[in-house]
């Protein structure tokens, strides 16, 4: 923010953005020290959706098949989920057969330089999450200057929120969206028809990640709308009838959305994204009626309006003509011989009288 109070010009807002931009890097990198240290840890969390999925998937022509609801549940309960597949694998360990897909998932590096890099990105995804607080205030705070006194007061409820629900999305895609979206695409592989070919996944560190963090983004990203309206309703670019009016669309892009997100085309996986965007939607219309402006009643509208057309008439009707600089230097000289000869008047009047002579005869 400018340090003067007053309109900022454009080099003043590049300077202002360049100062955001260098406190929420900093501290970005700041977190990727922590995230460095807990790479592992972090690399196993974003596993975990993989893990589910490709075991699923290798059951997937028993009679233990899985559920939607199983994987759901097995991605909030770690635990149950490891000890079902240690039975599975002793199961699969006391019948010698040659099992085409196996239940233990790999992932694959190609060279010896690319397990690094990966463990380098997770420490900067583990350094944005720890920096999230920092970011959203830089960016609210670039935008700060341009609200009003009242508006700058949510900006850290803003801050707050913004973390918030980017956690929120994040966390609901990695639950709900992606375990059920891997499973679907793991199904492409096993044996091709009646042919003695089978298709076997081999995963890539790198790929993997940067699919999983870009769903991530994007989960996070959209789980903001509220906000993003809610600040639209501020401002008073929006208002919440116009909102609420326009929620009968909404609906329909919030599935059109839901589509393009998700990672599969099961029904499940568009209605688990496309439901919580709709409430989402639905909260941002409760906070625009309640902290937006407040709309003035259509009488005292109509009353407000017929005063200013009236206004417009009289300013209209008394419009001064132009400037005539030859009359107006003319009055100005009438003005000071009037004044000129007001003084001499003054001072004739102000005089002394002189005695006058007697009249009559002149003594000799």
């Amino acid at each position: 923010m400018s340090s003067t109070e007053g309109p900022m010009s454009f080099r003043d807002h590049l300077e202002e953005l360049r100062g955001r931009i260098i406190r929420a890097v900093l501290a970005v990198l700041g977190g990727m020290v922590v995230g460095w240290t807990y790479r592992e840890q972090l690399f196993a969390w974003l596993l975990r959706p993989l893990e589910v999925a490709w075991f699923c998937n290798a059951r997937e022509n028993t009679p233990q098949a899985c559920t939607i609801p199983q994987i759901v549940h097995w991605m909030l309960h770690y635990p149950i989920f490891r000890e079902m597949r240690e039975l599975a694998q002793r199961a699969q360990a006391a019948q010698p057969a040659n099992v085409a897909f196996p239940l233990n998932p790999q992932v694959h590096f190609p060279d010896p330089t690319s397990a690094f890099v990966v463990y380098l990105k997770i420490a900067a995804i583990g350094g944005f999450v720890l920096a999230l607080p920092v970011v959203f205030y830089q960016l609210w705070m670039f935008i700060a200057p341009g609200l009003y006194a009242k508006e700058k007061r949510v900006v850290m409820p803003l801050v707050f929120f913004s973390t918030v629900f980017f956690l929120a999305g994040s966390l609901f895609g990695y639950h709900f969206v992606f375990p059920v979206g891997y499973a679907w695409f793991l199904g492409f592989s096993g044996r091709v028809g009646n042919t003695a070919v089978t298709v076997i996944p081999t995963l890539m560190m790198d790929e993997y990640l940067g699919f999983t963090s870009q769903m991530l983004l994007a989960f996070g990203v959209v789980f903001e709308l509220p906000l993003f309206i809610f600040f639209l309703s501020l401002v008073g670019l929006v208002t919440w009838r116009q909102l609420l009016s326009f929620s009968r669309y909404f609906v329909v892009i919030a599935f059109i959305l839901a589509a393009v997100l998700t990672p599969s085309t099961d029904v499940y996986s568009q209605v688990m994204l496309g439901l919580p965007l709709i409430a989402l939607y639905f909260v941002a219309v409760g906070l625009a009626y309640l902290f937006g402006p407040k709309e003035s009643k259509p009488w005292r509208t109509a009353v407000s309006d017929t005063l200013k057309k009236r206004d417009d008439a009289l300013t209209e009707e008394k419009t001064p003509p132009p400037l005539d600089v030859d009359a107006i230097r003319e009055a100005k000289i009438r003005d000071h011989e009037a004044k000129v000869a007001a003084k001499i008047a003054a001072a004739k009047a102000n005089e002394p009288e002189e005695p006058e002579e007697p009249k009559g005869p002149k003594q000799l």
